[in-house]
């Protein structure tokens, strides 16, 4: 069953811890990012959050997973690997394309 395997994966604290540090990564290039950027204040803001540790890596990694099909079927496909078999470079992009929208969701939220 592909999502007790993806829900395993996000639970995992080696996978968390992975997708925590390179969040981070993120969290500094956005923090570094032109101001002129659609949604930056918000966008730092939740970079903020972030860098400070004040979101939980294991909703970062869920999020992670659900909203990216290529890591769920990586993870599908070796789900005992849980998520070790995943590419950082795939858990990067996938943060990128989350970012935002993480950011708003939290949006007025003291963190």
């Amino acid at each position: 069953m592909a999502a007790v395997d993806w829900i395993a994966t996000a639970r995992n604290d080696e996978f968390a811890a992975r997708v925590l540090f390179i969040a981070t990564k993120v969290a500094q290039n956005v923090a570094a990012e032109d101001p002129a950027t659609i949604d930056h204040d918000v966008r730092v803001d939740y970079a903020g959050r972030v860098i400070r540790g004040t979101d939980n890596p294991k909703m970062i990694a869920t999020h992670v997973i659900s909203s990216n099909p290529s890591i769920q079927i990586q993870i599908t496909n070796d789900p005992e690997a849980l998520g070790s078999n995943v590419p950082d470079g795939d858990i990067e992009f996938a943060l990128a394309t989350i970012w935002t929208s993480r950011a708003k969701a939290f949006e007025g939220v003291p963190g």
